[in-house]
């Protein structure tokens, strides 16, 4: 935003705070509108309403234009500042802020603020050197000035010293104690990479030996830019002692040369580099075809030494089949200045035919001389190995119009893949358009699709001969046809180059794996009944012969021993005991006996056996159960139906015999095709990781197992007991 007129005036007129700075108002054409005291002082400014005093005259020429469009600057808001030469008896350096303002009559005026740059002891060091050496100091444009007292410190400095270090002359005049600041905080070395020591510079050298010095110093400026820049030290002496009381140093920025230089070094040294490691033949030879340079392998291609080859006739060192050929090239090239390229065969003395194809090109030359230089790269290999390929692949074509086989290839280095007419119409598709590696992998079914992928970048990976996958692959028809795949590899250098492989449609041959092994199921699960029937009728049998028998035998025995008639008392108590072990027998037998012969033998559902259990349970023990069921269960097989009832049984027994438990509850549902049974206890539990499956969980675990079901036991000490079955319904 711009000051009021009025505003600025008032401050230009009454400024004394700042006795230092030098404050003024101009137009455009640098006229003197106001101007504070200080400026009146220093300039000598009188009358400046009727002489019209312009601002201009007191800038050194090398700066009017500088200023002139700083003004041009600040005419579009835009304060500006800028560094000059202002005259007050000599030019010294003065700093400057211009901004823009517009007056009554809205006319653009601008106020300038500079200050001083040097010091008042500075100022007269300056002014004495400034007496012969203004031109020096003000004017020098092409190289930087540094004056220096004996002690190293700055007198005097240049514009362009100040833009060969990135800087102004404001921080230059600024800088005290520079030989710490060289030192401690300034990177400067010589061209060997060795610290330069403020006290061995050439300006310090020269103030002590009276003798001009020079050198070439690395600085690192802190905009991290490196510049090589040549300082040139002379010595000023008093006049009347003649003793050295200054130095002045010439500084010349030398820094594109040097990174020219190193450029060159590095092109040099990468060309012989090239010339040496390339295993192409390389040649340079000027227009009198004068070999001028050439590469390792060139040389040793022709069994030619280099100090002996170069700058001769190169038609006198390769054999003349190759030069007859190669000479109007190389006319036609520095004829039209145009690169050409093409290809050359040669057949040498002994009857070796060659092929190479051959880059020539003009290059850039300061000798005064064109020259011309040749690229052979030698294709002899390479055009044997593609005619032999050529006759494979016709042989291969015919092969493949000739079987019904489906066969595939792919030329792994251009991507393309080609599939004979028995494989495209195994799976239904025309060959009208080209189809690639990954229009065949988006019809391989997604299960599939990554597994196939990764075994052949295994193979190709392990350097392996061939791979051979199982997948199934979509139709044009949309149905997926089960495909056997195998690919044999082939390598060159050790680099995988083509794939060739053939596909077979096995998708019968699955139905019928498919059918058998549904068969086979139903065969395995029709002996699981027979055998789970065979053992519960032998279970069932071997109780009925305890019951019937083995405890009418016991009875029998007890009516025996209660018919004997003891004497003494040693007699009666041996027969108290035999009685009691008697009764305890028959008691156990008939336990193991109704145990061995299930509820659901009689004639009842599974449910109602589950439930004569539990019954007979509450009918002796104060154990709660609680028995959830649904009744979808009933459409089980005999023999799963023996098997849940059987793990209810165990498990109960379990939980009678160790848990401590006060509650059971019991869930038989379907769910999904599956019927779970679960059987959860508030018991004491135990550690499952430290305790052995006991025989009543391994039968449980090998029963379920023997259906192909699941089981699963969570248990903690102190968190009771859940045993989880699934077993499939069908």
């Amino acid at each position: 935003m711009k000051a009021k007129w009025s505003a600025l005036k008032k401050i230009i007129s009454e400024s004394e705070q700042g006795r230092e700075l030098l404050l003024s108002l101009i137009n455009e054409d640098g006229k003197i509108i106001s101007a504070n005291a200080n400026m009146v002082k220093t300039l000598h400014l009188q009358n400046l309403k009727t002489k019209g005093v312009n601002f201009f005259d007191f800038l050194h020429p090398v700066n009017v234009n500088d200023f002139k469009s700083a003004i041009k600057e600040a005419a579009n808001c835009t304060t500006s500042s800028m560094e000059l030469y202002l005259k007050n008896g000599y030019y010294h350096p003065t700093k400057w802020q211009i901004s823009s303002t517009i007056d009554e009559e809205g006319r653009n005026m601008f106020l300038c603020v500079g200050h001083k740059i040097l010091d008042d002891k500075r100022l007269s060091q300056y002014n004495k050197l400034g007496e012969k050496n203004y031109q020096l100091i003000v004017e020098g444009l092409s190289a930087g000035i540094l004056f220096q007292d004996i002690n190293g410190e700055l007198i005097a400095v240049n514009q362009r010293a100040a833009e060969i270090f990135s800087t102004t002359l404001e921080r230059l005049y600024q800088l005290t104690d520079i030989e710490s600041l060289w030192n401690l905080a300034w990177q400067i070395t010589n061209e060997s990479n060795n610290a330069v020591l403020f006290a061995d510079t050439p300006f310090m050298q020269a103030l002590k030996t009276g003798q001009p010095q020079a050198e070439v110093l690395i600085v690192r400026l802190r905009n991290g830019e490196t510049r090589w820049l040549h300082f040139s030290s002379q010595p000023l002496f008093d006049e009347v002692t003649h003793t050295v009381f200054s130095v002045v140093t010439n500084i010349i920025d030398i820094t594109k040369e040097r990174l020219l230089s190193s450029q060159l070094k590095e092109r040099d040294a990468l060309f012989k580099a090239f010339m040496k490691q390339t295993p192409n033949l390389a040649w340079v030879v000027d227009e009198d075809e004068y070999l001028v340079f050439a590469s390792h392998t060139f040389l040793q291609y022709f069994r030619l030494e280099e100090a002996d080859a170069l700058n001769k006739k190169i038609t006198e060192l390769v054999p003349g089949s190759i030069v007859a050929n190669m000479y109007a090239k190389h006319v036609e090239v520095l004829r039209t200045g145009k690169p050409a390229e093409h290809i050359e065969r040669a057949e040498l003395a002994d009857g070796t035919n060659l092929v190479f194809h051959i880059s020539l090109f003009e290059i850039d030359s300061t000798s005064g001389k064109r020259l011309l230089g040749g690229y052979a790269i030698n294709l002899t290999d390479k055009y044997e190995i593609e005619k032999r390929l050529r006759q494979s692949n016709d042989r291969l074509l015919l092969l493949t119009r000739a079987t019904s086989d489906a066969i595939w290839e792919w030329d792994m280095q251009t991507g393309q893949i080609f599939r004979n007419d028995a494989l495209m119409d195994m799976i239904g598709y025309n060959m009208d358009a080209p189809k690639g590696l990954s229009w065949w992998l988006r019809r391989i079914h997604p299960d599939d699709r990554n597994r196939v992928s990764d075994k052949v970048k295994e193979s190709t990976d392990n350097k392996e001969q061939s791979w051979e996958e199982e997948y199934l692959f979509k139709c044009a028809d949309g149905t997926y046809k089960h495909v056997r795949d195998k690919g044999y590899i082939v390598y060159e250098n050790g680099l995988p180059v083509k794939m060739i492989g053939s596909l077979h449609d096995v998708t019968n041959l699955k139905q019928l794996e498919g059918e058998l092994m549904t068969e086979k199921l139903e065969r395995q699960k029709e002996i699981s009944e027979t055998i789970i029937r065979a053992q519960e009728k032998e279970r069932t049998r071997i109780g009925h012969e305890l019951h019937d028998n083995v405890n009418q035998i016991l009875s029998t025995a007890k009516l025996f021993v209660d018919m004997m008639k003891p004497i003494g008392k040693e007699e009666k108590a041996t027969k108290k005991k035999t009685v009691d072990y008697i009764l305890l027998a028959i008691e156990e037998i008939r336990k193991l006996s109704k145990e061995l012969v299930l509820p659901q033998l009689t004639g009842k559902s599974l449910v109602e056996s589950i439930q004569t259990l539990i019954d007979d349970i509450h009918l002796a023990t104060d154990i709660k159960i609680k028995f959830v069921f649904d009744y979808e269960n009933e459409m089980l097989s005999q023999g799963k139906k023996v098997t849940l009832l059987r793990i209810v049984q165990e498990q109960l027994k379990n939980i009678l015999k160790h848990s401590k438990a006060k509650r059971v509850d019991i869930v038989l549902q379907n769910r999904d095709g599956d019927t779970h049974l679960i059987i959860k206890d508030d018991g004491i539990g135990f550690c499952p990781k430290q305790t052995h499956r006991g025989i009543g969980l391994s039968n449980i675990y090998e029963r379920v197992n023997f259906y192909n079901g699941e089981t699963d036991v969570q248990t903690e000490p102190g968190k009771g007991c859940t045993l989880f079955v699934a077993i499939p319904s069908l």
